[in-house]
């Protein structure tokens, strides 16, 4: 049926997850459509091989039931689209389509827990991130916190009573202590590092 589509070309079918690595291994197709519950290796390990592996091929994987948690590990392992296994032929199509145009769906709902997986993943990278991996004075965190309440050197040098050359290089020092290139990279490393909370 998808040989049928015009703007289709299947390049080849396997019977299980090893000779699927192979196929797509040998004929790297653009999109490989994945059964989740294939032998040998299931749907979730050959996405994760093929996202590794060949990271161009856009993997679809296919007989999902629409329980988040599951839809959540296919992505997780690096697929860019699934289909629930009640999904229509047409539905299929159209996802093919989208993931083959660089689009990703899903649902409205599935939008929503991304969107928290994401939130969530974020504060736990935070929470890895060592507080005084880089030792700053008391006065450079002083600096950053007035450069995080978006005052000029010379408004800094007023309220710290130092002199504006003195604040400039005090930034100097802060870029070049922690590799970084701005004023709002170091805000943004204070930030992730709750520097900016701290009395």
């Amino acid at each position: 049926m998808l040989g049928d589509q015009a703007d289709f070309l299947v390049v080849g079918t396997a019977p299980n997850g090893d000779k699927a690595v192979e196929l797509i291994k040998d004929s790297l197709p653009e999109v490989a459509l994945i059964d989740i519950g294939m032998p040998d290796k299931d749907g979730l390990e050959v996405t994760q091989i093929l996202h590794q592996d060949f990271p161009q091929v856009k993997v679809i994987i296919l007989g999902l039931i629409d329980l988040t948690d599951e839809i959540m590990a296919c992505i997780e392992a690096g697929a860019t689209g699934y289909i629930l296994k009640e999904s229509t032929f047409e539905h299929l199509v159209e996802i093919i389509r989208s993931v083959h145009r660089n689009e990703a769906f899903c649902s409205p709902r599935m939008a929503a827990s991304l969107f928290s997986r994401i939130a969530e993943l974020t504060s736990e990278v935070k929470m890895q991130i060592p507080v005084d991996s880089t030792k700053l004075t008391s006065r450079e965190l002083d600096v950053i916190k007035l450069i995080a309440e978006g005052l000029p050197n010379k408004e800094i040098a007023k309220r710290l009573f130092i002199e504006t050359q003195t604040v400039k290089n005090h930034i100097h020092n802060i870029l070049d202590k922690l590799q970084l290139h701005n004023r709002f990279e170091t805000v943004q490393y204070a930030r992730d590092r709750n520097l900016l909370e701290k009395k």
